[in-house]
């Protein structure tokens, strides 16, 4: 009996991790949300971004992120997961940066809080500007904002 019920508390434990590390890790391009979305596309590196924009003419979204930021944990788990928002990050060129490690850019945009959510131009100029969380709702209203200034 006591072998069982300890088998049953590793499995559970087995799978409550692999999903929770599922939704913290970063979203791989055209991969699958569990609502049937797709992902959105996180590069890694500023110059990737910066070229890709240039070669598509659009906007670079800049998420700059801490490990130890809980807010950049839930803009991850609730807002860019949503479908209506990974859709419309298609407009962009999506890139992710540790804070704490690309201090140059950090430093570069002037980025003292977390999360920052940073929209620029193929350029490299700021077009918009988000500082803290954001439910989907309200991020897409700040997606938008960002692409009518780019637009404009």
């Amino acid at each position: 009996m006591h072998s069982t019920r300890l088998f049953s508390t590793i499995l559970i434990a087995a799978i409550l991790s692999s999903g929770a590390l599922g939704l913290l890790s970063c979203a791989k391009e055209g991969e699958e949300t569990a609502a049937g979305g797709k992902e959105i596309g996180w590069l890694t590196t500023f110059e990737e971004a910066m070229n890709r924009a240039r070669q598509k003419n659009l906007p670079v979204m800049i998420d700059f992120y801490t490990d130890w930021c809980s807010w950049c944990k839930q803009l991850d788990r609730t807002t860019y997961v949503d479908p209506a928002v990974t859709k419309k990050a298609e407009k962009f060129v999506s890139l992710k940066i540790d804070a704490d490690d690309q201090r140059t850019l950090t430093v570069k945009y002037r980025v003292g809080a977390f999360p920052t959510v940073l929209f620029i131009n193929p350029e490299g100029v700021e077009i918009h500007r988000v500082v803290g969380f954001r439910p989907p709702a309200d991020f897409l209203k700040e997606m938008d904002a960002a692409l009518n200034a780019f637009h404009k």
